[in-house]
């Protein structure tokens, strides 16, 4: 088995003359596994270089990548995933700061749990056991921790408690040897997000394990300027690419809620208006079918009327359970807390949102369900 531990550096060479005797040290604790220590260096000033260069005449599987100029952290991190995987053949990739922040005492945790056959190991800040370090100004855990959160809300992923670790262990056959890495996103630290959300889609067996990110007291920090623009662009590229079915079922909606306005207002004028309602009902849920078909969903679009038929009488069934439930809960909250304009907008809006809820679940899961 062997396993590469790629490390970006820029003028880290304290670091390094402490880094490397304890990370070899821990090795020695997995006597079946092959090691290799890839450095990525994005040309340093100091003698990180040379540093490097002199382990490598003691020590045995360490490589060094040398960059012209700094291409950010995940370039840093690209480069060395093609590296171990083409020249290293490795089986497992390692992702590592060299500023000590991730400690090499946590190393065998990851390490341990690739027995296991997990896909992808995460050390993790805001697991059972996990920290971060109590020296950090309430901002910076504040940013750290709710800047993870509002990545896992936005695209779904609450499964993974530590969205922006950049302490990971990746398998490579069927996993890291499937992504193009032309299409990252981030050559900065967001690569981290869109790597995960990448693994995540592929239904990778992922698993996090608790670590103690400690502080950076010597060396320079790889943290771009723009850190906090690029992984506000890399979420919300992934969230309009995970909801964009959703935001267009949201969209038609709206188109169906004018449709039944415009037709009941114009009928209304000749007919009855609970005919008219009747009728502009119709037309707005057929309208929104053939929407949903043909846009919404259009990759998993009923083509024939065979097909269409059977589903859309379920789509007109399903359609109204949230409107008699609204109805209910309409008539429930008037007879319980009085017959008022307030009231009956709040079962509304509750009603409201029930519906939104319902109508894509069944729409997404049953009727236009994703084929296997």
């Amino acid at each position: 088995m062997k396993i590469s531990i790629i490390i970006p550096t820029y003028n880290e060479e304290e670091n390094i003359k402490t880094l490397v005797p304890l990370l070899v040290a821990k090795f020695k604790e997995f006597k079946s596994y092959d090691f290799s220590i890839l450095f990525v260096d994005g040309n340093s000033k100091d003698k990180t270089v040379v540093a490097i260069k002199n382990f490598q005449k003691e020590i045995k599987n360490i490589f060094l990548i040398e960059e012209e100029s700094k291409t950010g952290l995940g370039g840093a991190y690209i480069k060395g995933y093609i590296y171990s995987m083409k020249k290293l053949k490795a089986d497992y990739v390692v992702e590592m700061d060299a500023d000590l922040q991730h400690s090499p005492d946590d190393f065998p945790k990851l390490i341990s749990k690739i027995k296991e056959d997990y896909d992808l190991i995460i050390g993790s800040r805001y697991v059972k056991g996990g920290s971060v370090p109590k020296e950090w100004a309430l901002y910076r855990k504040f940013i750290s921790y709710f800047g993870s959160l509002f990545a896992r809300v936005l695209l779904r992923i609450m499964k993974v408690k530590d969205f922006t670790s950049g302490f990971r262990v990746t398998k490579v056959k069927g996993i890291l040897d499937q992504i193009d890495f032309t299409q990252i996103k981030s050559k900065g630290f967001a690569y981290k997000m869109d790597m995960l959300v990448r693994i995540y889609e592929m239904k990778a067996r992922i698993v996090e394990v608790p670590i103690a990110f400690g502080l950076r007291d010597r060396g320079t920090s790889k943290m771009e300027k723009k850190n906090f623009r690029d992984s506000l662009d890399v979420v919300l590229y992934f969230a309009l690419q995970r909801n964009k079915n959703f935001i267009k079922f949201v969209i038609v909606g709206f188109g169906g809620l004018f449709t039944d306005l415009l037709i009941f207002n114009l009928l209304s004028l000749k007919i009855a208006s609970s005919a008219a309602s009747l009728v502009s009902g119709i037309f707005a849920l057929t309208f929104t079918f053939l929407m949903n078909n043909f846009w919404s969903f259009s990759e998993r679009q009923k083509k024939t009327f065979r097909e269409i038929i059977p589903v859309f009488v379920i789509y007109g069934i399903s359609s109204y359970v949230p409107i008699l439930l609204r109805s209910y809960l309409i008539h429930f909250l008037e007879s319980t807390y009085g017959d008022t304009l307030v009231i009956s907008n709040i079962g509304f809006l509750i009603g409201v949102v029930f519906g939104i809820v319902w109508n894509f679940t069944v729409y997404s899961k049953i009727i236009w369900k994703k084929k296997s």
